[in-house]
Order: structure tokens, then C-alpha cells, then sequence
């Protein structure tokens, strides 16, 4: 047996008889607040694709590229920053109440970090403001305001999302993502009447912090204070949350490369019709999104409860877990591939109108690299829970590094090199988090 086998079992020893007493109190989820965190995430993910084809419907292919590449660059820098946010206190939160710890500690120095890194990157972006404004927005400045406006509040969304996910709230993770969808559409209704690029970052950024303060306004909130139920209190230096946090951090930004840096390299790279290109890429890439979506409430339980179980020492059910996680999410991912064979070009020209054409043979490499980038997320969320981070960040990395390469280097239309370049980078991640998982099995 290795030594990390005989370290966890030892521990498992050493869990007081009363702790073990109520694992069932801390395993068992209510019912209504799973339904909620299912409803949440599918309504997430449907109302994302109603507020994308009503602002590409009423903006067009070309304006409705700045408006991608609002919510591309958004998506990347909130999630490349705040994202480990999440995962750092939702692991280590989840440790702390299944140890019986005090999780305050915890929340505080978590709250710190993230706050300074809001007012960090909210100067950066600020004293960017003119090259932001007219390299990527068409020299729009009210989306360049959206854009810190929105990353402000998604770091306040990330931190609360880690907080429901790791005393395993997830009802109130499941409001926090259902706010989110409505707050965007509701904003942006508008665009009924005026094709305006400014309501639409407007929405784009409401979302962000409506969605941060739902769980806090609701009733059933008390169930946070599951994280201060515990006799002793955690330990959580800043370091342990740096030591997580930053290969968390590596992680993230290569995932948001892979699923969102598309039509930013297209509009970095320009050319005629630069943004035109990246309105079209980005409409198809969310269009075959829908299992990412999806994914978000996946891994707001997944992580939490590999935790759980790993603290536990019960590796097996944490190894079940994740493989049927895992076979579930590449069938769904498999099934919109085959619609988007059938009907992707259909789909996008009923949705989004005309403009946005793609072929459906790009269209299901596209899906079947959604596929791969659902398996690495899921196996990803196994090796954090094994504190394994920084493993998982090299896995990802050799990812995205290999998508931007391609996307550079091959030849042929816009969104066949994306197409291609995704659907490699997602699976030779895959493959490499499913060998790391394996290896370093207990």
C-alpha cells in the first residue's frame, strides 16, 4: 500500500466517533434544493442562448462580435481570477466540515485574497481602457465600463458560489446561477426595440453581481451556517490558499483559452471582416455549449463531494463518482454532436438569422471537442479534491497551448481552424487528466 494510502487511512482512524455519527446528516442533500440546483443550471444555459440570439438578432453579425468579445473577455478574466476562488473555498471549506472544523477562518482569508485581486484587476482594466476600447469593442467605451463592472461582480459571484458549494448549499447555488440568466434576459429585453450594443453590455454586466446577492437574500440562507458549526477552528493561511489557488488559477485560464478564446485570437489576429468572423465563431461555439452549461452545477456538487469522500478516506465511491460523471457527460456531448451533424447549419441561421453560416462537418468537430473538454473537467475535479492541483495545470496547459498553436498555424476558413484546434486541445488534455487520475489513484 503507498504511503498516501496509509496517510489517508490513518486519518480516516483518527475521525471522531461523533463526526462519523453524522455523515449521513452531512451526505444526505434535500431533495427540493437538488431540484433547484438542477433547475438553475439548465436555466442558466437556456437563458445564456436566448440572450445571445436576441442581441445577435437585433445587433447583427458585426456589432453582435463586439458583444462576443465582451462576454468572451469577461468570461475569460472573471473565471481565469475568481474561478480558483471558488474551487479554493469550496474544497476547503467541504475538508473543514467534514473534519468538524470551524470553516471561518477559511471564508475570511478567502475573502481577502479575493478582494484584493477585484481591486487589482479593476485598475489594470481602468488604465487599459483605451487600447480595451478600441482594439477589442470597435471603440465603444460603455462596453469596456461593462466589462469591469462585470468582472468586479463576478468575483463577488465566484466567492459565494464556493461558499454554497463547500457547506453543499446547493439550492442556493442553483438561484445564484438561475438569477444570473434571468437578470441578463430581463435587462436586456430593450433590444425588442432598439438594436443597442450598450443595453446588451448593460445586461451582460447586471448579471454578474444580481446573481452574487440572490442566495444571500434568501430564506433558507441559514443553511451557511453549516461552515461555523464546528468545535475548533480551520487552519487556512494565506499560503495553503495561495499553494491551491494559483495552479487553480492555470487551470482556469486554459480552460476559458479552449471554450472561449476563439473569436478573441480571430479578432486579435484582425484581417477584413475580423469581427464579422468572431461574431460568427463565437454564436456557433455557444450554440454547442449547452453540456458546458450544464457542467456548472455538475462541478458545484463534484468537487465538494470528492472532497468529502476523499477526507474520509472512501476512495472508492470518490473514483465511482467521477467515472460515471465523466461517461454521462461525454454521451451528452455525443448526442449534440450527431444534432449538429444533422442540423447545425439549420439551427444557426433559425437562431441567430442571417450571416451566421457554418458547416456541419466543422460544426460537430466542434461538439465532439466539447466532449473531450467535459471529461477533463470532470477527471480535473477528482485530482483537486486529491490536492493535486498542480498536476491538473499542466495537464490543462499542454491543452490550450496546443489550441492556440493550431488555430495559428492551419490553414483554411476561420472556423474550420477553430473547430479543429479546440476539438485537439480539449481531448489531449482529457487524455492526460485521465492518466493523472489513474497514477496517482491510493
Amino acid at each position: 500500500m503507498s504511503t498516501r494510502a496509509l496517510t489517508s487511512a490513518g486519518l480516516a482512524e483518527r475521525i471522531p466517533e461523533r463526526i462519523r455519527a453524522a455523515r449521513p446528516r452531512l451526505e444526505a442533500v434535500d431533495r427540493s434544493e437538488a431540484a433547484l440546483l438542477s433547475v438553475g443550471t439548465l436555466a442558466s444555459g437556456l437563458l445564456a442562448y436566448v440572450f445571445n440570439v436576441l442581441a445577435a438578432r437585433s445587433l447583427g453579425p458585426d456589432i453582435y462580435g463586439a458583444i462576443g468579445a465582451l462576454w468572451a473577455g469577461m468570461f475569460l478574466v472573471a473565471v481565469l481570477l475568481f474561478r480558483p476562488l471558488e474551487q479554493t473555498v469550496s474544497r476547503a471549506v467541504a475538508d473543514a466540515v467534514a473534519r468538524d472544523l470551524d470553516a471561518r477562518p477559511i471564508i475570511r482569508t478567502a475573502a481577502i485574497l479575493g478582494a484584493g485581486v477585484t481591486v487589482a484587476v479593476s485598475l489594470v482594466l481602468a488604465a487599459a481602457w483605451g487600447p480595451i476600447t478600441d482594439g477589442l469593442f470597435g471603440g465603444r467605451a460603455a462596453l469596456t465600463a461593462a466589462l469591469i463592472a462585470g468582472v468586479a461582480g463576478y468575483g463577488a459571484s465566484y466567492f459565494v458560489r464556493g461558499l454554497c458549494g463547500g457547506v453543499r448549499w446547493f439550492g442556493g447555488y442553483g438561484l445564484l446561477l438561475l438569477a444570473d440568466g434571468a437578470i441578463r434576459v430581463v435587462v436586456a429585453l430593450p433590444l425588442l426595440l432598439v438594436a443597442s450594443p450598450t443595453v446588451a453590455a448593460i445586461a451582460v454586466a447586471a448579471a454578474a453581481g444580481g446573481g452574487a446577492v440572490a442566495p444571500l437574500l434568501w430564506h433558507r440562507r441559514s443553511a451557511l451556517r453549516r461552515a461555523t458549526a464546528g468545535d475548533e477552528p480551520s487552519q487556512f493561511p494565506m499560503g495553503s490558499a495561495a499553494r491551491f489557488a494559483l495552479p487553480a488559477a492555470v487551470i482556469a485560464g486554459s480552460e476559458q483559452v479552449l471554450v472561449s478564446g476563439g473569436p478573441l485570437l480571430v479578432l486579435i489576429a484582425g484581417g477584413p471582416d475580423a469581427s464579422k468572423a468572431a461574431g460568427v465563431v463565437f454564436a456557433a461555439t455557444l450554440l454547442l455549449r449547452a453540456p458546458v452549461f450544464v457542467f456548472q452545477g455538475i462541478a458545484a456538487s463534484l468537487l465538494p463531494s470528492l472532497t468529502t469522500f476523499e477526507a474520509r478516506g472512501d476512495h472508492e465511491r470518490a473514483h465511482r463518482a467521477t467515472v460515471l460523471t465523466a461517461l454521462a457527460l461525454a454521451g451528452f456531448a455525443t448526442v449534440v454532436a450527431v444534432g449538429a451533424l444533422a442540423f447545425g447549419p439549420a439551427a444557426m441561421s433559425l437562431l441567430y438569422g442571417d450571416g451566421f453560416e457554418a458547416t456541419r462537418i466543422d460544426l460537430a468537430i466542434l461538439a465532439l471537442g466539447v466532449g473531450g473538454f467535459l471529461a477533463a473537467s470532470t477527471f480535473c475535479q477528482a485530482l483537486l479534491a486529491r490536492t493535486r492541483a498542480g498536476l491538473a495545470a499542466l495537464c490543462w496547459s499542454s491543452g490550450a497551448a496546443s489550441f492556440v498553436a493550431l488555430e495559428l498555424a492551419l490553414p483554411g476558413a476561420v472556423f474550420h481552424r477553430v473547430s479543429i484546434a479546440f476539438a485537439v486541445g480539449s481531448m489531449l488534455a482529457a487524455v492526460t487528466l485521465i492518466a493523472s487520475v489513474w497514477k496517482t489513484a491510493p
